[in-house]
């Protein structure tokens, strides 16, 4: 076995494990290549420098320089020895091996087949400069190392010349330029398509007499050893390019998903799995399909058959499920990939999240909305208030006389209709100006418990009327958020309310809880064992004037007006229901660090 002593770019001496260790400078522009898709930085496919020799040993040398002396000819191998030797070494060599490895298994094989010569390779990179050196013996000049040499015969020999082939960092000479100080020798060029990416040499000892037949031997096996190095770079630079790519699809900030025939995912990359909330495991193989929403599938699968016949589709907007619930809105550009054959062998699809920029345009018409509801309910107010005050108090004075009088109580029914219908508009005009009129005081540190209980104290009237158990549950008492005592008393108001409306009466079970998720948020919980929602209605219940009351039991602005002060609170609310069941509203609020 050759030992191998390298020197880095800078002198240095390293050995072959820390050579494997050795972090390379940073690349230059020189280390990058033209691609159709742009410049790829290519794969270090060798070290800065290595010297290796492959010894002769000291006891067969002898034995060579004494037949040379004696004048004996140097033995030469015969065609089936010569072919016994390559067929050998092409089944003992692979892609996976490193450069010093080929080189050092052909220059075995080289001086088995050809005692007493002296070998010698050196190989360069695609900037000229000289990465390998391996000799059988060691130089008789150590400034050869450095500097890499192919005679004008030794290219004409391979039909070369040195314009019609490129040769950075090799040097053509008129004779050949031994690295032993040798009076005679020949070399032969290690091309690479076309350029020469080393030097193969021969030296012979002085009194030894060249066989014609080494030219033809050392062609044969420099042949081998080219289309070696040459397969080793290709696998070498394929395998960079996989990674290479690999790495940016996966660090994309953009979805993206290739698809097969039979829509199972092959590719997914980071971005697409944050998504999903998918393992890559899970999500490899899974039927694409079955990541998105059952009404979002028939949507997607013309999209998806159009890219199988080559028909590409730009800006599909699909929602894909996030596993902590709610929905990602997005766009995707879905096109074909080619097989070899130039036939569709997959689907690829490169998203874009259009979930912030979607809730964006949803405030954007909430707002718009918002103004001209607040205009609006000015004008309602106005025009409103005073005649509606007037007919409030006179109809309750009307309302008092009458029972004082002892009015017949078809007619104290009456007034007492007229006084409910006054108070209930005044109350819908008033929740008309505060949803289209938020607040502006300034938030400051409330404790959620203590909000939650003071609500339970203002609602104590619907609550004893319904005949409802309230159970209060919380973590943490001391849990502070940031925000506005009143606006969230009007939440839970409206919550607590509505669970009272929604029970039985005499039956009703309200269950109200604190707890912290993690160090960010505070979660409140209401929950009641009323009727539920019906299917179908619980995606409205947040929309303005929408009410499961029945008409005349509410204002259906009651749930709208919580949603619009948590947004103002930087929060959020979520809903779970099932008719029957009962229902549990979530209010979830930042944290509030002292």
């Amino acid at each position: 076995m050759s030992e191998t002593v390298g020197r880095g770019r800078h002198g240095d001496t390293l050995s072959n494990q820390e050579h494997d260790k050795e972090e390379l400078d940073g690349s230059t522009m020189d280390d990058w290549e033209e691609r159709e898709s742009g410049r790829l930085p290519l794969p270090e496919s060798r070290h800065p420098l290595r010297k290796g020799r492959v010894p002769t040993g000291t006891h067969l040398r002898a034995q060579i320089l004494e037949r040379i002396q004696r004048g004996i000819p140097l033995p030469v191998p015969s065609s089936d020895e010569v072919l016994g030797a390559v067929l050998s070494l092409n089944r003992n060599i692979s892609l996976l091996m490193d450069e010093a490895q080929l080189v050092e298994a052909h220059l075995e094989v080289i001086r088995d087949l050809l005692p007493g010569r002296r070998l010698s390779v050196k190989l360069v990179d695609h900037t000229g400069a000289v990465t390998l050196v391996y000799r059988t013996e060691d130089p008789s000049r150590a400034e050869e190392a450095t500097t890499a040499r192919i005679s004008r015969p030794g290219l004409e020999r391979h039909s070369l010349t040195p314009e019609a082939i490129d040769h950075p960092g090799v040097e053509v000479t008129d004779r050949f330029t031994p690295d032993y100080a040798s009076p005679v020798g020949f070399d032969v060029p290690l091309v690479d398509g076309d350029r020469i990416s080393g030097v193969l040499a021969v030296e012979y000892y002085d009194a030894a007499a060249p066989p014609e037949a080494d030219l033809s031997v050392v062609g044969q096996l420099a042949l081998s050893l080219s289309s070696a190095l040459r397969n080793g770079r290709v696998m070498r630079e394929s395998l960079h390019l996989r990674d290479y790519l690999g790495k940016v699809l996966d660090h994309a900030n953009a979805p993206i998903v290739v698809i097969g025939k039979r829509r199972e995912v092959r590719v997914a990359n980071r971005a697409m799995l944050e998504i999903t909330g998918l393992a890559r495991d899970a999500m490899i193989g899974r039927d694409f399909l079955r990541i998105l929403p059952e009404d979002e599938r028939a949507r997607i699968l013309p999209a998806f058959s159009n890219a199988l016949h080559g028909r590409s589709t730009k800006d599909f907007e699909v929602q894909i499920p996030r596993p902590k619930g709610g929905v990602a809105r997005i766009a995707f550009n879905i096109a074909s990939v080619l097989g070899q054959n130039g036939e569709v062998e997959s689907v690829i699809a490169i998203g874009k999240d259009l979930t912030e920029l979607r809730n964006l345009e949803d405030q954007v018409i909430q707002s718009e909305k918002l103004a001209t509801l607040g205009q609006l309910a000015a004008g309602v107010v106005h025009e409103l208030n005073n005649p509606l005050t007037s007919i409030s108090v006179y109809s309750e004075f009307l309302l008092k006389e009458a029972r004082e009088e002892g009015a017949p109580a078809a007619q104290e029914q009456k007034l007492a209709r007229i006084v409910e219908s006054a108070e209930r508009i005044l109350r819908f005009t008033r929740d008309l100006v505060t949803y289209a009129r938020p607040s502006t005081e300034a938030p400051h540190a409330v404790s959620i418990s203590e909000v939650i209980e003071q609500s339970v104290v203002f609602c104590e009237h619907v609550i004893s009327q319904h005949g409802v158990t309230v159970t209060k549950r919380f973590e943490d008492h001391d849990a502070v958020i940031l925000g506005v005592k009143g606006q969230l008393h009007q939440v839970f108001i409206n919550l607590i309310t509505n669970a009272c409306h929604a029970m039985p009466l005499g039956a009703g079970a309200l269950e109200l809880s604190t707890r912290a998720e993690g160090d960010e948020w505070i979660v409140a919980s209401v929950h009641d064992n009323g009727s539920g929602i019906p299917d179908g209605m619980i995606d409205g219940i947040f929309e303005p004037f929408f009410s499961t009351k029945g008409q005349g039991k509410g204002t259906g602005l009651g749930l709208s007006i919580v949603r619009n002060i948590l947004r103002q609170h930087a929060g959020k609310i979520t809903v779970s229901s099932a008719p029957g069941m009962g229902t549990t509203f979530e209010v979830m609020l930042p944290a509030h660090r002292r």
